[in-house]
Parts: structure tokens; sequence; C-alpha cells
């Protein structure tokens, strides 16, 4: 069972990391892992951790759920893709720093909307 999860996440990982223009070099540089260790995530050869999940989901641009697996359509997610020769260590950082500034900035939004009905 725990074997067909890490699977199921491991494809959502890796699927969005290409959608989103990333080698796995550059997104374990920005993790702070090796290589091999986000191909182990990857393959759903290895549990990953709530951190780097939520860490994932902001340089994807995504909610964590959807990497879980609980959510199937990225329609309301942030989606910026990018050609991995183009973009530098620090330009991670900073795509993950806008990603969460703007999925911060649209729940509140919500929130806003929600008090106001």
């Amino acid at each position: 069972m725990k074997e067909e999860v890490y699977k199921k996440i491991g494809q959502r990982l890796q699927s969005i990391r290409k959608q989103r223009g990333f080698t796995q070099e550059q997104v374990a540089k920005y993790l702070g892992i090796t290589q091999e260790q986000l191909s182990y995530y990857e393959n759903g050869r290895r549990e990953i951790s709530v951190d780097l999940l939520l860490e994932l989901a902001k340089l994807y641009g995504c909610d964590y759920s959807y990497l879980l697996g609980e959510i199937d359509n990225l329609n309301d997610q942030i989606a910026i893709n990018f050609r991995a020769d183009e973009i530098s260590d620090e330009d991670l950082e900073v795509i993950a720093f806008a990603n969460q500034f703007v999925a911060n900035l649209d729940m509140m939004y919500n929130k806003m909307e929600e008090i106001g009905k």
C-alpha cells in the first residue's frame, strides 16, 4: 500500500517538475538534497517528508495536496513554465518566493470574500 502511495506522489513530482521546465539537478540543489535522492522520490522508492513537499509546492506553484494526489487538477494553481537552461540557482529561490506570495495573496482574497458575504 505504501509503495503505491509513494509511486503516485513520485509520478506527480516528476510530471510537474517537467511541466515547469526544471531539471532534477536544479530542484535537488534548491531542496538541499542530492539528485539521486530526488530521483528516489520521483520513482516512488522513498518516502518524502512533508517539509520537502511544502518546498516543492512553493517552487512548482501548486498546493501540496495536488502533490499528494488529494486533488487532481491544477486549474487554480500558479503555472509558470521555464526553460531549464535559463534558470540560475538564485532564480529558483525567487520563483518559490513569488509562488508562495501569490498563493498567500489568493488565500487572503478568498477569505475577504467569505467575510464580505
